[in-house]
């Protein structure tokens, strides 16, 4: 069951951190110990295959493939429609040159005929056409800024996410003093990550694909917990939320004081519950923006009026454009199309965040990390102690002894 303390190991490169939980130790009471050893064992080494995912191109060499797969990732769902509106918008920019052509003959061999007329009254048409298209181009960006400010919230709700968890990590580690329940708090706070990103997908932590079955074999949950979650009708970062709160009752209601390291003749001891309670509270609205993102889309009229002026401007600037350039047109049309549906698609991506396209947030990225700094948060609150009680009583203590297992931080590429 244990093992003799040794130095401890740790890797420093590129701000990682590798720990492992702590065994208990020999004189704890067998059935406690196995206890502890069941609830410790919730931080296990993380499955890195979902944050690979993201991760593995985060490098100088990856820059250039990565950017080449997020931009094909955005149409991979919408490829018919892309491919469509530019075919029709270049056969129609071919008619139309055709036509242009056709006019420049009449008009050479007619002089001051109306073939020359036309081409006078379509060149004329110049203003007119930058009117729309700046009106044009006014609605694209009007509405990818609303795509992309739908994203970033949920970029910025997300960071806030990790912080929370954090905190009420350290905090757990640094108030509380009953172990057991420390562990239970812990693995809580880990597995309302995983249940956000599950509910922000649709989806319930035991659904196929879901992370319910890992985290019971990493001991973060037990089937039982795992199951009454799946029971109970309620969303599930609540379900974790009102464990968290139960935890933090436990403690509180334990006979003078001792849940907590100050007792309650201490004058801040009544201050903790309210810090606690507050920080869950804001974890309850972090959620609440994020499900009001996903559930609120952009209203049809956006798109309406996006794709009407995008096929207008293209129908008359194709026709005002041949009788400048001729053949180019289709050339110019081609280029421009693409690159406006390529926005007009990618805003498209952009409304719901959530997924697992490879445009969306990562959210595998962001449970993992939290996972693994919970774990650290666990890991070094023993070496805190440790090290704390031995400058009061002036003893050298030995760290303890850390283990390579699970990196604390993982690299997460910019998508923005």
């Amino acid at each position: 069951m244990t093992s003799s303390p040794s130095p401890p190991t740790s890797s420093d490169t590129e701000g990682s951190i590798e720990v492992n939980p702590p065994h208990p130790q020999p004189q704890d009471n067998p059935s406690k110990i196995n206890q502890l050893t069941k609830s410790r064992s919730m931080i296990a080494r993380f499955n890195g295959s979902s944050t690979r995912r993201h991760a593995e191109l985060d490098d100088e060499e990856g820059k250039a493939q990565f950017f080449l797969t997020l931009l094909f990732a955005s149409i991979e769902d919408s490829a018919g429609l892309f491919a469509g509106t530019v075919l029709f918008l270049v056969v129609w920019a071919i008619l139309c040159s055709f036509g242009a052509q056709e006019l420049r003959g009449l008009a050479a061999a007619t002089p001051g005929g109306a073939a020359e007329q036309w081409l006078d009254d379509i060149e004329s048409c110049k203003n007119a056409v930058s009117i729309i298209g700046t009106l044009f181009v006014f609605t694209l960006v009007f509405r990818f800024n609303a795509c992309y400010d739908r994203w970033w919230e949920s970029r910025i709700f997300w960071g806030d996410i990790i912080s929370k968890c954090l905190e009420l990590g350290m905090m757990n580690r640094r108030w509380f003093a009953n172990e057991e329940l420390q562990d239970r708090f812990s693995r809580f706070v880990i597995v309302y990550s995983y249940a956000c990103k599950s509910m922000l997908r649709g989806k319930s932590l035991t659904e196929e694909g879901e992370d319910g079955p890992d985290l019971v074999k990493r001991g973060l949950l037990t089937q039982q917990e795992l199951d009454l979650m799946e029971g109970v009708p309620s969303w599930q970062p609540h379900f974790c939320l009102d464990m968290l709160r139960e935890v933090i009752a436990q403690l509180h209601i334990i006979p003078g004081g001792k849940g907590l390291r100050m007792d309650d003749t201490n004058k801040i001891h009544g201050q903790l519950f309210r810090c606690l309670d507050n920080t869950l509270k804001h974890m309850n609205d972090l959620i609440g923006n994020c499900v009001r993102i996903r559930a609120s889309g952009l209203p049809a009229s956006y798109d309406a009026i996006t794709m009407t002026s995008f096929i207008t401007f293209f129908l008359l600037a194709s026709a005002v454009w041949s009788t400048a350039i001729g053949w180019m047109t289709p050339i110019v049309v081609f280029l421009a199309s693409m690159i406006i549906m390529f926005l007009i698609v990618m805003g498209t991506k952009l409304v719901d965040p959530f997924g697992s396209d490879k445009v969306d947030i990562p959210l595998e990225c962001f449970c993992a990390t939290i996972e693994a700094q919970v774990h650290a948060i666990d890991q070094r609150g023993k070496s805190i102690i440790a090290v704390a009680s031995a400058s009061n009583s002036k003893k050298a203590v030995r760290p303890l002894a850390v283990r390579s297992e699970s990196k604390a931080t993982f690299h997460i590429p910019r998508l923005a």
